[in-house]
């Protein structure tokens, strides 16, 4: 009896390990992810990937984008690398991602601040936005990894959103040198 209660814990475990590993997306050869659930994936004309994750009780949304500058700009890693050390990048990088929201978005930059995970620096910002009288916060990760332009984003929609799941997906991104 024994043998069977283990070959169904194994049988009933093993699906859920599976399950788990299917939400950790590698990014790039170098950044992987983990979202709380499986991402939708939607490749736009070969130059980023786009991963969406909507939650049903729509209190939040997770996203990440993947852009290839090599491919959509034709920049190589040795010139983005060299303009990230420019002092004006992390500011033309805010600039850029702040327009890209829209005109209609009313953002306003609750925080700002440049963190490092794996020697590796990173633009964070926390955004309060207004769209259509509905407020949400965006917390943005964005940063350039080889070729790669990176946004991760997590929008909380409403006061009831889960920051365990805020904090475990940002927390689950894993850059290797």
């Amino acid at each position: 009896m024994n043998k069977y209660f283990k070959n169904w814990v194994i049988l009933i475990l093993f699906p859920c390990s599976v399950f788990a590993q299917e939400n950790k997306i590698q990014l790039t050869e170098k950044v992987s992810i983990e979202f709380p659930d499986k991402p939708n994936k939607r490749d736009v004309q070969g130059m980023a990937t786009v991963y969406t994750i909507k939650l049903a009780d729509s209190t939040a949304n997770f996203n990440v984008v993947v852009t290839n500058l090599e491919k959509s700009n034709g920049l190589s890693a040795d010139v983005l690398s060299t303009a990230q050390a420019e002092p004006g990048f992390w500011e033309q990088t805010e600039s850029s991602f702040i327009s890209s929201l829209g005109t209609d978005v009313n953002p306003n930059i609750l925080s700002k601040e440049i963190i490092e995970i794996n020697n590796q620096k990173i633009l964070k910002l926390l955004i309060g936005t207004n769209r259509n009288g509905k407020y949400a916060e965006l917390t943005a990760y964005i940063f350039v990894n080889n070729t790669f332009s990176i946004k991760i984003l997590y929008t909380k929609r409403s006061e009831n959103a889960s920051i365990e799941s805020k904090n475990k997906f940002l927390n689950s991104l894993k850059i290797n040198e």
